[in-house]
Order: C-alpha cells, then structure tokens, then sequence
C-alpha cells in the first residue's frame, strides 16, 4: 500500500505531458471584466518550462506574442489589455475617458497578478522561471508587476520613468509641425491636465521596491524619438536604488515599432540570450 501511495505521489509531481499548441484563457477579474490570455508552447516536451508574460503597445495586446519568433525553451504569454483608446474624443469626452483609463491601468495590473497566480500553479510551467518582458507602454506594467509579484526575470525594451515629461513628449511632438513654438507650452498644459485628471502610478516606486533574487535587463534605443532622453534615466536611477541584479545595455536604433519584425527578433534574440545567462531559459 506505501508503494503505492509513494508511486502515485511521485506521479503527482512530474510534469504533464503538453502538447505543442496554442491554448487561449478568460481571465476575470474583481470588477467582471474578462481578459483574453494566450498561450503559445512550441515545445511538446513533458518538461516543465519557463514562461515569458510579454506586454507591448495597446494596440497589440495579445497579437504581441504573434511578434517574437518561436521558441521551444519557454511557454510565450500574452494578453489584451483591459482598456483600448478610442481614435478620436472631444474635449467633453475628457472626464469619462480618464475614468475608464485609471480603471484600465488598475485592472492590467490585477491581470499581471493573476495571470501571475495562474502560471505559477500550473504543472507545465516552472514556477521558477517567470519572467515578464515589457515593451515600451508595456515596460512601466512590468516594472509595477515585478515589483508586486515574484516574477523572477524582467525585461525592460524602451522603458521609461518620469510619466509627466514622457507624455509631454508625446504632445510636443504631434503639435510642434502645427503649432511651432508654442507647442511646448500647450504640451505643459495638456499634460498637466491629463496627470491631475488620470491617477497613475509612477514606476519608479516600484522600480525601488525589486528584490535581490530579481534580475532586470533595460535596453533602450540610442535615437529614440519617442522616449526622452531623462524618462529613461529616471527609471534607471530608480532600478539602481533597488537590491535587483541589474543590467543595462543601449543599442543603436529607433524607438521599436510593431512593424519593425526584424528590429523585433533582434531584440527579443539579445534578450533570450540574457535570460539564458541568468539561467531563466534552458
């Protein structure tokens, strides 16, 4: 009877046997809200492997996955943010639009978690080996998930701190061509009147908050046109005043876009490279 128990507790603890594949989730979360996780495993080894959870630009989501080449040394996650921008709003639009934005944030970052929660109890992911990997819009989600989670690795691809400067940069760099010199002084004023209006949270408090088991790659864009230049020294100044492993790294280019498929590969090889060194991937 013992050899028994003791053959059926021993099974218990291998992994399952998964097939190669795509397999697709509902997350929901508190307010009901579902979120559509994907799950892409190219590897139909009965191993337990890494996870990597990628974050990219709104307009992405879950297709982000779609964007890094196939790899058979970890399970490839992503997911649709809970919140997508409209084209165009009016001014009137303002109040209400603010109101869904700060429950969209709040609600990616109870994503993080869960989805967090999820992979580490499921027994073909080695819970281990988590690692979050945040590109542009994605990075200050993945430092904030980092920071309130255990996720082992985190990648950060054109990261930024210092939200107010970045989305004046955002600003003056649509209304300059229009408005010449007067385009700084309106970016202050928009600027100032979305932060007031939309509570977010800086991720440099959780860039402070990373603990000494965590290890953080940054690589950032020498020509990027859409990341100031003092955004991205403030989150690194931030990740330096953390107990993190960390390291950073820029590399000649442009700010990454969803099209640049070769930039993309490059990126996510350099990366992949790293999480090896770190032990994160076979």
């Amino acid at each position: 009877m013992k050899r028994v128990i003791g053959i059926l507790l021993t099974a218990a603890l291998l992994p399952i046997a998964a097939a190669a594949g795509e397999e697709q989730l509902a997350l929901r979360l508190a307010s009901g809200t579902q979120v559509h996780v994907r799950l892409v495993r190219a590897s139909d080894r009965a191993v337990r492997l890494p996870a990597i959870v990628v974050l990219g630009g709104l307009e992405r989501g879950s297709g982000v996955v779609d964007l890094i080449p196939r790899t058979t040394d970890a399970v490839l996650v992503g997911f649709d943010y809970p919140f997508v921008p409209p084209q165009r709003f009016g001014w009137t639009e303002a109040l209400p639009l603010a109101r869904r934005l700060e429950k969209g944030i709040l609600e990616t970052i109870e994503t993080l978690g869960r989805l967090h929660a999820l992979l580490a109890r499921r027994a073909d992911i080695d819970a281990d080996r988590l690692t979050v990997v945040g590109v542009s819009l994605g990075a200050p989600f993945a430092v904030i998930g980092a920071a309130e989670q255990d996720w082992r690795g985190v990648v950060i691809i054109d990261g930024f701190g210092d939200l107010p400067r970045t989305l004046r940069h955002q600003f003056v760099r649509r209304w300059r061509p229009r408005y010449g010199v007067f385009a700084e002084a309106l970016a202050w004023l928009a600027q100032t009147a979305a932060m007031r209006l939309v509570d977010a949270p800086e991720p440099e408090d959780s860039a402070r908050r990373l603990r000494p088991h965590q290890v953080v790659y940054m690589i950032n864009a020498e020509d990027d046109e859409f990341v100031p230049q003092r955004s991205v020294q403030a989150l690194q100044d931030a990740l330096r005043q953390s107990r993190a492993q960390l390291t950073f790294e820029t590399l000649p280019g442009r700010h990454v876009r969803a099209r640049d498929g070769q930039a993309i590969a490059q990126l996510y090889a350099r990366a992949s490279e790293w999480m090896g060194r770190q032990g994160l991937v076979d």
